[in-house]
């Protein structure tokens, strides 16, 4: 049985963590030996299943990362278990794997999460140049084709980059519930990134007033959101819902999905969506929907940041029941391609045939 190690930042909620995890359940269920490997040890939002082995630090970061104890555990663990591949989430954590792993045999691959624009703080940038310069990764995974290329700037000629987008989550469908007049957001409220403030303003401007918007997710630091809604008199038609533990049920109910971010990595929520049977609109950011999105076939892709458009798009939207039933269609179908057993078949084919 071959072995991977798959290291995460930790079992809490966001992207980074769905995501590895959903890769984590994958192979795992076509009979992979898993290690799910998080560098932080926090409260768990996910919750893997038995077949995956859960290694997390014990007496150490809790609170904060110590680079020397993190290195030393890794460099502990991969000689211990000496797995046949391992893939690490996040370009930060890469270059603990890669002083980690200097002077062994053992190699890795990077999954690189960020949008391609995204600037990392400079002690950060030195940090990873000094360890890919050292040890670079094997080969990096993209999740998009945008990313690849800028990838390929940054990483040695040598380093193999491959494009696999994201696992899609089962997403529980709940067909006995009836399409309601909601526009549907969620994720990390107090994200600036997410922009959950120009979904706001967006909603501000809609011409249509019966259909109320919903946002769902962690109300810690969404203060900023509270008062916008309040302050454009939107109170009493913007719900917040803290909980992301019900959001398949709230994806049933809504008739609309709004991704808002002013840049993404790979937008998960908007694939979940589409699952979900939801005509989804997006802003057209940096990386992530034009890899999803086929503009007026699937979905509806605005202008970056361009909140009037977004608001006559949402408008159009629920003007005509026609093109959200035809747009709702071809999203499920087209999310077929991010189902769990096409994309482990491309990891499988990149991990262990390439």
């Amino acid at each position: 049985m071959k072995s991977v190690f798959i290291i995460s930042p930790a079992l809490t909620m966001g992207g980074m963590q769905r995501a590895s995890l959903n890769l984590a359940e994958g192979l795992a269920s076509k009979g992979y030996e898993v290690f799910y490997i998080t560098i932080l040890n926090k409260e768990h939002f996910f919750y893997p299943t038995s077949a995956i082995k859960v290694i997390e630090p014990e007496g150490f970061n809790s609170n904060s990362i110590s680079f020397s104890k993190t290195i030393n555990w890794l460099r502990i663990l991969v000689k211990k278990f000496k797995p046949d591949k391992t893939i690490v989430f996040n370009k930060i954590y890469g270059s603990f794997l890669a002083f980690a792993f200097l002077g062994t045999n053992f190699k890795y691959i990077l999954s690189e999460r960020s949008s391609p624009m995204y600037k990392w703080p400079l002690k950060f940038e030195i940090l990873c140049k000094i360890a890919f310069a050292l040890n670079p990764p094997e080969a990096v995974i993209s999740q998009t084709q945008m990313a690849s290329e800028m990838q390929r700037r940054y990483y040695p000629s040598n380093t193999k980059i491959k494009v696999i987008p994201n696992v899609l989550r089962k997403v529980k469908l709940f067909p006995e519930n009836n399409r309601e007049k909601i526009i549907l957001g969620f994720g990390r409220l107090s994200e600036h990134q997410k922009g959950f403030d120009l979904l706001i303003k967006s909603y501000a401007l809609c011409q249509n007033k019966d259909w109320k918007l919903v946002l769902i997710g962690s109300e810690n630091g969404a203060e900023h959101l509270f008062n916008l809604a309040s302050k454009l008199n939107l109170r009493d038609r913007v719900v917040f819902k803290a909980s992301l533990l019900q959001v398949d049920e709230e994806l049933s109910r809504a008739g609309i999905f709004v991704i808002p971010s002013r840049s993404e990595g790979f937008p998960n929520a908007l694939i979940e969506a589409m699952a979900a049977g939801l005509p989804c609109v997006s802003f057209k950011f940096v990386a992530g929907p034009e890899d999803i999105i086929e503009d007026g076939v699937n979905g509806l892709l605005v202008e970056n940041g361009n909140v009037e458009k977004m608001a006559q798009t949402i408008d159009e939207l629920i003007e005509n029941s026609e093109l959200r039933i035809r747009i709702s269609s071809n999203g499920i179908l087209s999310t077929k391609k991010f189902e769990v057993e096409s994309i482990i078949v491309e990891y499988e084919n990149f991990l262990f045939q390439s």
